[in-house]
């Protein structure tokens, strides 16, 4: 049952991090490691850089396979399993002996790993309501956000003082100490009475969520959000280095992006105690579609130093840091009796963002004009979306408001009424 509770128990709120953070450490803290791992394992730098391909795969088919398998049979069993295989694929990554072991490694360490992504955000939203699961978000949050720059660096120094594979071990061991913590220490959050009966049950709330307004009014911020997010990580380096920046400046160049996303996160987290999910999400929108704004003035001059995408950048993902965990709270908290579907969903639409992102930017000149039309274009189409399907939603609610609340599960007497009002 939810509770409205403001203190989260410690342990808990470590195993969460970790869950959230898996998946996305692992993506980035063999990166200053490609060029000794193709050497070790006797290919290319590039046949190395390919296994981020079916990395990502694996995360994608992560969220939509955990998150209704996991309203059917609950969370804590597929933690274990996902973070055991985690945790084993990851020690294979380390002892692999030629380039094609490492990639079927790295596919089943994203499956693994994938379900610390999906599963975190639905016991959030099993155990807390709306405003508490905000601040869980918001804690956990920075630590996500911090990971793309924190985990090269870690890597950096391990590959550079011990190995290559030193990395994958670690991330193998605090794969290992995760699943030892909730085998000894986390009960289940799920309980029985709020599960679907049947696994079709659970994998039918797919078509549920994808007919919801209200569900978009919240997917499609990750979608946008994390296609500003990849789109500047895959761009600026090429960007940079054609307007005069070194590799190694360029590096410093994300620890700026990480403060800011934290930033965005820590302020949205005070603002809770004064304002509704609703309210810091359209507020965020306005700061991440105002910094896109004029960066597109300013792209517009072709500049030829880039201080203005930088610092305008970081204004952009101020706002993102608004939009990341309202908008997951909203997500899985909008729809208790199916929060791992509407998790694995979530998961899916923002990584279907950075793929997509990823395309256009390499489609795109590789200048400050081009990718500020980029950014403004996703910006504006998430800020429209936002407020059109928020609207389209209230409608919808005001028109059927005993809508019934699940298609599998039975949802306890004291959720069932705002579990109706609230899956509309």
């Amino acid at each position: 049952m939810q509770t409205t509770q403001a203190k989260v128990p410690p342990l808990l709120l470590a195993v969460l991090i970790s869950l959230s953070v898996g998946g996305l450490m692992s993506s980035d803290i063999n990166l200053p490691g490609l060029t000794r791992t193709a050497h070790a394992l006797a290919t290319s730098t590039s046949a190395v850089q390919a296994t981020f391909s079916p990395y990502l795969v694996g995360l994608l088919v992560a969220q939509l396979l955990y998150g209704p398998w996991s309203d059917a049979v609950g969370r804590r069993r597929l933690v274990i399993g996902g973070f055991s295989l985690y945790a084993v694929a990851s020690l294979a990554c380390a002892l692999s002996p030629d380039i094609a072991v490492f990639a079927v490694a790295r596919l089943l360490q994203a499956l693994g790993a994938g379900a610390g992504l999906v599963l975190a955000r639905a016991i959030v939203g099993d155990l807390y309501g709306q405003q508490t699961a905000a601040r869980v978000f918001t804690t956990i949050m920075p630590v996500v956000g911090a990971s793309p720059a924190i985990s090269p660096l870690i890597g950096g120094y391990l590959t550079t003082y011990l190995s290559w594979r030193s990395p994958f071990v670690l991330t193998a061991v605090i794969a290992a100490v995760t699943v030892i913590v909730v085998v000894l220490k986390v009960p289940e959050s799920l309980p029985d009475e709020r599960r679907a009966p049947r696994l079709r049950a659970t994998a039918g709330n797919y078509r549920r969520l994808a007919l919801s307004a209200k569900f978009w009014g919240y997917g499609l911020n990750l979608g946008v959000g994390y296609a500003v997010y990849t789109g500047y990580l895959v761009a600026s380096p090429v960007i940079f280095q054609r307007l005069g920046m070194s590799t190694e400046v360029n590096g410093y160049c994300y620890i700026s992006i990480a403060a800011a996303y934290i930033s965005g996160n820590l302020v949205s987290r005070r603002l809770l105690a004064r304002y509704s999910v609703d309210r810091l999400l359209a507020r965020g929108h306005l700061i991440f579609s105002g910094g896109a704004l004029l960066l597109l003035a300013v792209g517009l001059t072709d500049p030829h130093t880039p201080w203005p995408l930088l610092v305008l950048m970081t204004v952009v993902t101020i706002g993102n840091g608004f939009l990341f965990p309202m908008s997951v709270t909203g997500g899985v908290t909008s729809f208790p009796t199916m929060a791992g579907a509407a998790s694995g969903l979530l998961g899916a639409v923002q990584m279907a963002g950075g793929s997509l992102s990823s395309l256009l930017v390499s489609k795109i000149p590789p200048d400050t004009r081009s990718f500020a039309i980029l950014v403004a274009a996703f910006a504006f189409v998430g800020l429209a979306a936002f407020h059109g399907l928020r609207a389209l939603s209230a409608h919808a609610a005001a028109a059927s408001p005993t809508a019934p609340a699940t298609t599998g599960a039975s949802a306890p007497a004291s959720t069932t009424a705002t579990a109706s009002a609230n899956e509309d």
